[in-house]
This record gives C-alpha cells, structure tokens and sequence, in this order.
C-alpha cells in the first residue's frame, strides 16, 4: 500500500519507530567535553559572558541541551553557585559522573 506521495503506508498493527526531536546524549569520551561545556554555558548565562573565541567546542550543543531540559535562570544561577545544584543539573542532562 503507498500512500499520496507514492511512499509505502504502514499497515495496521506494523511496528513503527516513533521520531522525536532532541538532543543525543553524549556517551563516553564526549560526556566530559560536554560536562565542561555545559558548565561554561551555565556560567555564561548567569555570571559572565565568555568571548566567542573562548567558548569550548560543545557550547552550542550544551546550550541545546540546556535549553531542553527548561530550567530557569534562578535554577541555573544555583547550578553555577552551587554544588549540590550542579550536581543535580548535570545528573538530570545525563552527565553525572555516576
């Protein structure tokens, strides 16, 4: 069975593997790059800009990763101020050391 645009249709019961937009998760050698560039960004939200030519190669990506799990301002001050804080940013994005 196709469909309008000529690609074949799912028929029902057939197994389909749902695409959701988001940010992968970095596994293995990239979770400390990305454990650091998430700390600069936070830093660079809350406490002092850094210069574009001082950002770590993930700020982009961290950012992105900040931006998806919704915190606020208040909640990223306390990351960039905080150890506790930080530690619980970092092991909700998946990048805690445990």
């Amino acid at each position: 069975m196709t469909g309008p645009s000529g690609h074949p249709v799912p028929g029902p019961g057939a197994k389909i593997i749902p695409l959701s937009p988001g940010i992968a998760r970095p596994s293995g050698a990239r979770v400390e790059p990305m454990r650091d560039a998430v700390l600069q960004v936070v830093r660079h939200l809350v406490i002092e800009a850094v210069p574009s030519e001082q950002r770590l190669p993930l700020f982009g990506q961290a950012a992105d990763l900040l931006d998806e799990a919704g915190w606020g301002l208040d909640e990223l001050f306390a990351a960039a101020t905080d150890s506790a804080a930080r530690a619980h940013l970092l092991r909700v994005l998946g990048l805690d050391r445990t």
